[in-house]
């Protein structure tokens, strides 16, 4: 069937820069297209009035743009599980009067992909693509947890703790005086899919893992769960 053959050309030479590790010159970008510099640069100037592309302004590299994130983030959101994981975090955030996101584990890291903020009270501002580490975070410590082999970050008695709890707590220890719980939706062969997390100041979210805030955290996680298995 006919089609646009310079949108093939362009997608192509996109390709060649998303694949790569690194941000890439115009030469050698057009190098690896079989293309003359002159015409690689006018598809990347298309590319990157539409946000696929950027270019750094100081080493002239160009690298993937925002709208790949965006993309992304509504790709993501249209699977199964999430569309599933976001209908809880609203629920969650509305019930506990806290901030609750989705976290799946994404190319940069652990990565926030769903928040939902409550009608009435303080928030804690948590933007979609905000990413997580597995050491001080509740969300990143759950993915630590179901890794394998094991984490370094996470020591093994932790490990075991949260995989015993299905819940990951910090009390401060990623923000001071902002506490959080994470709990992890698996699939049908035990596998981790993405985390649910609550996240509020300590005044209001108690730093009790056998609370009503956590268990109604785990509770969503086991729906979710049991609605994939």
């Amino acid at each position: 069937m006919p089609g646009i053959q310079s949108v093939e050309v362009g997608l192509a030479l996109f390709r060649l820069l998303a694949e790569g590790e690194t941000p890439c010159g115009l030469s050698d970008l057009a190098r690896r297209a079989g293309m003359h510099r002159a015409k690689a640069y006018r598809y990347l100037v298309s590319l990157a009035r539409a946000g696929w592309v950027v270019q750094d302004a100081g080493a002239g590299r160009y690298d993937i743009g925002p709208a790949v994130r965006h993309l992304a983030l509504s790709w993501l959101s249209s699977q199964d599980p999430l569309r599933l994981a976001g209908a809880e975090v609203r629920a969650l955030a509305q019930a506990l009067g806290e901030t609750c996101f989705v976290a799946v584990r994404g190319q940069g890291g652990v990565t926030a992909v769903r928040v939902c903020q409550p009608g009435q009270g303080v928030s804690i501002g948590v933007a979609e693509g905000a990413l997580f580490d597995l050491e001080s975070s509740a969300t990143g410590r759950v993915f630590a947890a179901w890794q394998e082999p094991p984490a370094r970050q996470l020591a093994a008695a932790l490990r075991r703790d949260i995989r015993a709890r299905g819940l990951a707590m910090v009390e401060g220890e990623h923000v001071p005086g902002i506490n959080a719980f994470s709990a992890p939706v698996l699939d049908g062969q035990g596998q981790l899919l993405l985390a649910l997390t609550v996240v509020g100041h300590a005044a209001s979210l108690r730093a009790d893992p056998e609370g009503p805030a956590a268990e109604a955290l785990r509770a969503a996680a086991r729906r979710i769960s049991a609605a994939l298995a």
